[in-house]
């Protein structure tokens, strides 16, 4: 096998790679495998993303750019479904995922959440691939902290990740929390897992020019307020409520001003109805903003012109939001969870925070809107922690990965 030049097939069954995070069911798993499979073939390897048909207008497949395609497969109705309904579609995509590339031969297949998974391991057994699996998010019981405010989980999640944990071919999570995760709940052994740390685009996201920070200073000097930011999904799991309570818990006359970026999922538009009127009771409403989900040129200008970027997640797996914000020099609150340790280096490029506690966030918040220097010594420093962390790198790490993995398989 030629290991110079791959042929990689990404698998994601319940999202197209193309789908801007924060919309549908899109989040940073798009953005890391997109940007992973661009760095790819740009590398030389020739890559699919494969998905499903969601919409009858989605071409069979596209070449978006040299070497990458997107291909979709019908499997279901061709029209947007709920996360939780995918789970009846694993044997239907399985069996066009077989189809295709029987007809389109790759030397590896990647699955990206448990529904590809699930989808991908019998066709990649019966191919003779191997396959690397990515969870993204691991599910919990449902009797343990940790499944608290999350959408009730699709039945046979924590019984088919547990079997991708014992059968696939190498496991890869994006932080060592999400690792320990793996070996902890699911049982992986940890000799099977790679870690392979996000990257994030530093020209994309980028601190305020001398002009443009100017231009806020001068709003700040002249009674203008604070803006502090939340961006992802709608989903009780990001707990944008906790950033509304903590804003909320300022008082009014130094309170900053909230913008929320994000749509809701398929189904969850009463989470956004209940962010709404959460806002609404505070009397926020004049000094809030919703700008739905951005493309990403839009939202990277967003966050480089907030003071302070909040995550409040319930839980992370690694939290690309946060190094987005910390190559755009703005310091981040977040909850000190899951891989928010990893993306967050406290007291550094950011704050971290054990408690979900309003008026905790509140007063974390106060503190370093107050502090102008102490934000500026952090904006330096997650601007020096995101150079870090190129995709570059990133890609560079799982190739090497695929390439181990391909090495071992073939003796």
């Amino acid at each position: 096998m030629d290991l110079t030049r791959l042929r990689i097939a990404f698998v994601v069954l319940h999202t197209s790679p193309l789908d801007e995070p924060g919309t549908k069911d899109a989040g940073g798993m798009n953005v890391v495998v997109r940007s992973h499979a661009r760095e790819l073939a740009r590398l030389g390897h020739e890559v699919q993303l494969i998905t499903r048909r969601s919409d009858d207008a989605q071409p069979e497949s596209v070449e978006i750019e040299p070497g990458l395609t997107v291909v979709h497969l019908d499997a279901g109705p061709a029209r947007l479904l709920a996360k939780g309904e995918h789970e009846d579609l694993i044997g239907p995509f399985a069996e066009a995922l077989r189809a295709h590339l029987e007809m389109h031969p790759v030397d590896l297949v990647h699955a990206e959440h448990w529904y590809s998974g699930l989808a991908s391991l019998p066709v990649a057994r019966e191919l003779g691939v191997p396959l690397v699996q990515s969870f993204h998010s691991i599910a919990a019981a449902a009797d343990t902290p940790l499944a608290e405010g999350e959408r009730p989980e699709a039945p046979g999640r924590l019984d088919g990740e547990a079997q991708l944990a014992r059968e696939v071919d190498r496991i890869v999570t994006v932080s060592k929390a999400e690792r320990e995760t793996v070996i902890e709940r699911l049982g992986g052994q940890p000799e099977r897992i790679s870690v392979v740390t996000p990257g994030v685009d530093t020209r994309l996201f980028r601190p305020s020019l001398t002009s443009e920070r100017e231009e806020q200073d001068h709003w700040i000097e002249t009674g203008g307020r604070h803006e502090v930011l939340v961006a992802g999904r709608l989903d009780p799991l990001k707990r944008f409520d906790l950033a509304v309570a903590a804003v909320a818990a300022i008082p009014a006359a130094e309170r900053p001003s909230l913008r929320i970026i994000g749509s809701p999922p398929p189904n969850g538009e009463a989470y956004a109805r209940q962010l709404y009127e959460a806002i609404t009771g505070a009397g926020m409403l004049s000094t809030s903003a919703y700008d739905g989900a951005l493309r990403r040129t839009l939202l990277a200008e967003r966050i480089r012109r907030a003071s302070l970027v909040l995550v409040p997640s319930h839980s992370e797996t690694f939290g690309l939001v946060a190094l987005e914000a910390a190559a755009s020099g703005v310091p981040v609150v977040a909850s000190a969870t899951g891989g928010l340790r990893e993306a967050v280096v406290d007291g550094e490029t950011g704050i971290l925070l054990e408690t979900d506690e309003p008026e905790v966030w509140a007063q974390v918040i106060s503190t370093l809107l107050r502090d102008e220097e102490l934000r500026a010594t952090m904006s330096a420093g997650a601007r020096a922690h995101a150079l870090r962390h190129s995709w570059a790198g990133s890609t560079r790490a799982l190739l090497a990965v695929y390439r181990e993995l391909l090495s071992t398989s073939a003796t």
